[in-house]
């Protein structure tokens, strides 16, 4: 329940500052997660591999909507099925295309860790592209991950002001560390529960 209200309250604050921040181009702004909440408000934590993505309108013809078919090699929170279907608002269909600025984009073929949330029948990216940490390989050959933060504005209380900030610039991260350490957190996170 607690982390349904914090859920309504992100989506309010981004409404909110969504008119309240004059911007010169589209974004959409959030309060930036740690790993450590986006972990705790996570249903799931994957190793996947994109296998499909289908685009149609809903049943009212008012939004596009997306469904994205990932295979999992690995669930480093929570269990399940071998495949999940990440459903997004935004997509492309009959030549128009809607997205949602700083929305994941999850590409076929693509591997990634994933942070999602359980939904009827499927499920959701957690917080958005915060919630992507893609995988690809160094000339060297070895795995990194890395997350990209386009389409999204910050946002955090500064001196009692709410205010918003470009993401910052973050370097890739060896797929081995940071696996070990969301297990770290994850184990964490789910003894903290138990208490």
């Amino acid at each position: 329940m607690r982390r349904r209200f914090a859920a309504l309250g992100a989506i309010m604050l981004a409404a909110t500052l969504s008119v309240a921040v004059p911007r010169e181009a589209q974004a959409t702004v959030v309060v930036p997660l740690s790993r450590e909440e986006l972990a705790a408000q996570s249903d799931f934590v994957v190793r996947a591999t994109v296998l499909s993505r289908r685009s149609a309108w809903n049943d009212d013809h008012t939004q596009i909507m997306s469904w994205t078919r990932v295979r999992v090699s690995e669930y480093l929170k929570g269990g399940g099925a071998q495949e999940l279907v990440i459903r997004q608002i935004g997509g492309e269909v009959d030549g128009i295309a809607s997205a949602i600025p700083g929305d994941g984009r999850l590409v076929v073929g693509q591997h990634a860790v994933l942070f999602l949330r359980r939904g009827e029948g499927v499920v959701f990216l957690t917080a958005l592209a915060q919630s992507v940490f893609y995988v690809a390989m160094t000339p060297e050959g070895a795995p990194v991950v890395r997350r990209e933060l386009g389409g999204l504005t910050f946002a955090r209380w500064v001196n009692g002001r709410m205010t918003a900030f470009e993401p910052p610039a973050e370097a890739a991260e060896g797929l081995d560390l940071f696996v070990r350490g969301l297990r770290v957190i994850v184990a964490t996170t789910n003894a903290g529960r138990a208490r």
